[in-house]
């Protein structure tokens, strides 16, 4: 509609893409804004002509270049770019934060197309497409630059505590990643308040997309109808919520219809997240490698929180025929003396997928047997010990990728970087101020 606008020269226009009067609707003005600007929800409007000033104002700044450093003359070039694309996309983000109500024929037309689906009587749209039938396309800065497709995610419930966090997370994600890659960002739920997803949209840059996960608290019947079983459901300290983060984690959240699309896909936390730049991109490092599973740090879980785990994971390689010692990674987790894990496992709050294998055979057989025995629901059992061995029993060690980024996480911190070390933001009046920074060492600042 303002592409329009401008080839008209004119000065002020309104969309409509409610479709309130049957179709989307654009309309103009010359000469001056209109008497009254409307105002209906999802209408967005703009001024042209403080458009054009802000450009000629821009390239006014530039137009002296010639007398500049090419280098500055370069950067001032990009800078302007970089403004262009955000203003740009303030529509898109306004589409963002709207959740549509699905209406006759509106499942049909998204999900035929691929370009979204229809759950519990409101519409999504899946990247990069935005708008009342997402028709309309937000791409990445860099997506024609590169040969792969690549997803960040995040998984949050509406509470307040989850939605603190996500927010300077994400802000982290743009200023010290994703603003020099430009990624979509899908934030899985299992329901958002409108204001929630306003601020989980403002918190950063970052084109974000919500995508609702409907069979999130979907405990089955075997373990609610079973008065024994719905007793050992009521024991474990874990919420509900927990344990279905865990489920989903281990296994459907590869076959989420959102990220059908997409090649590769970097889980994140709520309270995770980068405290210093991360100057390399380890998902370009892990396409270029050939890499199936990309993971950050080690940590050991804790035996109460994963009873019976490997128990059932030993039946299941026996009826597989998979020796529990027959792989080098496997080796990593299993003690030759006795076959038992050690508990050790990847940390999978961040990690990388080359999502094909993961919503694939194997490996999804290894999930639906697991889920078949209830265990993330009885016991809590983890998506990282799901995903540890998983990949210890079928990828070879030259398709597992250890990434060097920068990165936090509850008390684990790492810098990559030995002149930096790890520090509370509250030591130097930052907020979140449990949450780490990466700050020069001691050693650095007294040389």
């Amino acid at each position: 509609c303002e592409d329009h606008c401008m080839l008209l020269n004119c000065t002020y226009w309104t969309y409509d893409p409610t479709a309130m009067y049957g179709q989307p609707l654009c309309w103009v003005w010359k000469d001056g804004r209109p008497g009254e600007v409307k105002t209906e929800k999802g209408w967005v409007s703009g001024d042209v002509d403080c458009r054009r000033e802000m450009k000629a104002i821009l390239s006014g700044q530039s137009g002296s270049a010639d007398s500049k450093d090419t280098s500055v003359a370069v950067a001032e070039a990009e800078a302007e770019a970089k403004e262009e694309i955000k203003w740009r996309r303030e529509p898109f983000r306004l589409w963002a934060v709207q959740q549509l109500p699905e209406l006759p024929g509106t499942r049909y037309f998204l999900e035929s197309g691929g370009r979204g689906r229809c759950v519990q009587g409101f519409c999504e749209c899946f990247p990069p497409f935005r708008g009342p039938l997402c028709e309309q396309l937000d791409p990445g800065e860099f997506d024609n630059a590169r040969n792969f497709t690549a997803v960040l995610h995040y998984l949050t419930s509406d509470d307040a505590d989850d939605i603190d966090d996500i927010e300077p997370s994400l802000t982290r994600l743009w200023t010290q990643y994703n603003r020099r890659f430009d990624y979509p960002v899908v934030i899985f739920n299992d329901g958002l308040s409108e204001e929630n997803r306003r601020r989980i949209v403002a918190a950063s840059e970052n084109r974000i997309w919500f995508a609702y996960v409907d069979d999130y608290l979907a405990v089955p019947d075997m373990l609610t109808k079973d008065p024994h079983r719905r007793a050992m459901l009521d024991e474990v300290k874990w919420s509900l919520g927990y344990r279905g983060m865990c489920r989903f984690r281990s296994g459907t959240i590869f076959l989420q219809p959102v990220l059908r699309k997409f090649q590769y896909a970097m889980t994140l936390d709520t309270d995770g997240y980068f405290p210093a730049e991360v100057k390399s991109d380890p998902i370009e490092e892990m396409h270029v490698g050939g890499k199936v599973y990309t993971w950050s740090h080690l940590l050991p879980d804790l035996p109460g929180a994963v009873k019976h785990f490997w128990d059932y994971s030993l039946m299941y390689m026996r009826m597989k025929n998979i020796e529990p010692l027959g792989t080098p990674i496997l080796r990593q987790f299993v003690r030759e003396d006795d076959v038992q894990w050690n508990y050790q496992l990847y940390m999978n709050d961040i990690e990388i997928v080359l999502l094909d294998w993961f919503r694939s055979d194997p490996y999804q057989d290894y999930f639906r047997y697991l889920d078949s025995i209830g265990g993330f629901w009885l016991h809590r059992w983890g998506d990282h010990a799901v995903r540890t061995i998983a990949v210890g029993m079928w990828l070879p060690q030259d398709k597992v990728f250890e990434m060097n980024i920068p990165y936090g996480h509850q008390n684990y911190c790492r810098c990559s970087n030995p002149e930096l070390e790890c520090v509370r933001e509250g030591d130097r009046g930052g907020t979140p101020e449990k949450w780490w920074t990466c700050a020069p060492s001691a050693t650095v600042e007294a040389a």
